[in-house]
């Protein structure tokens, strides 16, 4: 009898140690996700207000050919992204998980009088963006 007590005590002590493994692990995984989207999230906002400040330094020249290249990461924590603009906003998304950034450009396309009007969509996979001003009209490629 007193070795089936000494067996069960360490099948016992073995049973807690794999739990509080297992808990541990779980705990990290856990941390490490939250972590991971957190990270993507602001990486997609970063891109998304260096386009938006390049846009305005855009608007503020005078003159009426202008254009800037841009050069963006090709990916975001691994995953390829696109930014598309229009008159109501920038939009910056990532191909798989789907993490959108989203900026208005309603003031943007007011300055002038609202004669700026902005039109393109991009993706991620050549690592630049070139956004270009013919007139009032300003188109990112």
């Amino acid at each position: 009898m007193k070795a089936q007590g000494a067996v069960f005590e360490q099948v016992l002590l073995f049973g807690i140690s794999v739990a509080i493994f297992v808990s541990a692990f779980a705990i990290f995984q856990l941390y490490q996700a939250h972590f991971a989207s957190t990270s993507l999230l602001d990486h997609t906002k970063a891109v998304r207000d260096v386009v938006h400040n390049h846009l305005l330094e855009l608007t503020r020249i005078d003159s009426l050919n202008a254009s800037f290249t841009l050069r963006l990461p090709r990916e975001i924590s691994g995953e390829y992204y696109s930014v598309k603009i229009n008159n109501t906003g920038i939009t910056v998304i990532t191909d798989m998980s789907g993490t959108v950034a989203v900026s208005s450009l309603e003031s943007l396309s007011e300055a002038g009088g609202g004669m700026y009007t902005f039109t393109g969509e991009t993706g991620s996979s050549r690592g630049e963006i070139i956004i270009y001003k013919r007139g009032y009209n300003i188109i990112m490629g």
